[in-house]
């Protein structure tokens, strides 16, 4: 089991045959994450985008045209449709987004004829070291960054991708909190009533491979002093490893609480489609990225 950012890098490095396609990686950190990830062995990059900026932001951070397949393709619709291409040709493993709008890629991604759809909702997770727990577990949240107010049947896939993520990092059997603004049963909040019939699905085995809890208020799901004081005995409560959040705003806030207020290294990964995707935002640091690119080595062929 993957307990810190450490572990996963060092994971990571273990992983074979892994090549990653970067639209547009025209920015600093976008080129410095690469350079890293390159040098520590992650994997093999091919770029897409202006070749003269490309190579010009390589020489500036140390970094060496000739370790990198580089794909002249000005403009970022030419970049990502060529990036596409080459995930349907099965020529990549994982994308990485460099200097664009979320939606430039996704767009193309999500195109039913021509995209990278998978059998599954696509949703994203952020992951963090989980800081109740110091260095010795990670922490999931999801979904802060596709799907706005995701339906029940739509949170059950959300679930399973993150349940994927985490048994690639080796939890075999991941604590999932159904999160809410409370821990009990309400008709007015549809968030609860959504979190007691995923809780019944993985009672009944439609959700498997985890164990399912909620609703779960934010203090109850990460104290076990706080569940114990309510009278609420679970082995989730408490001890959530995933966090599956009623809607994209409630994870939005939150993991940029972590980056903003704790500080925390995050890193990020799409699931559902054919392959991971990464899609750090553009104010991310190249530390974050890095990390991302580790945790989609990971998840890839999951």
């Amino acid at each position: 089991m993957i307990q810190n950012f450490e572990q996963l890098v060092r994971e990571a490095k273990n992983r074979k045959n892994i090549t990653a396609g970067v639209p547009c990686p025209e920015d600093d950190s976008t080129i410095l994450s690469v350079i890293q990830a390159k040098k520590q062995g992650l994997a093999d990059f091919i770029l897409c985008g202006d070749e003269v900026k490309i190579k010009e932001l390589l020489r500036q951070h140390g970094g060496r045209a000739a370790d990198f397949e580089i794909l002249d393709c000005p403009g970022a619709d030419a970049a990502v449709a060529r990036i596409v291409d080459l995930g349907r040709e099965k020529k990549l493993q994982l994308v990485l987004k460099g200097f664009l709008p979320t939606a430039a890629l996704m767009k193309p991604i999500l195109d039913k004829e021509t995209g990278l759809r998978g059998a599954n909702l696509l949703s994203d997770l952020l992951v963090v070291e989980n800081p109740t727990m110091g260095a010795e577990e990670l922490l999931g949240l999801s979904d802060g960054g596709l799907n706005i107010l995701p339906t029940l049947p739509q949170k059950k896939q959300i679930l399973e991708n993150a349940v994927a993520v985490f048994h690639s990092l080796g939890y075999a059997v991941p604590r999932v909190g159904i999160m809410a603004a409370i821990e009990t049963v309400k008709d007015s909040m549809p968030a609860t009533l959504d979190a007691r019939e995923l809780t019944e699905m993985n009672q009944s085995g439609e959700i498997s491979g985890c164990r399912v809890y909620g609703p779960l208020a934010l203090d109850i799901a990460v104290s076990p002093q706080a569940a114990a004081h309510k009278g609420i005995v679970n082995d989730v409560a408490g001890h959530a490893q995933i966090m599956i959040v009623p809607n994209i705003e409630s994870g939005n806030l939150l993991g940029k609480a972590f980056t903003y207020y704790l500080k925390l290294t995050v890193a990020h990964v799409v699931m559902g489609a054919r392959l991971p995707i990464l899609i750090p935002s553009r104010n991310e640091s190249d530390t974050d990225k890095f990390h991302s690119l580790a945790l989609g080595v990971l998840s890839a062929g999951y």
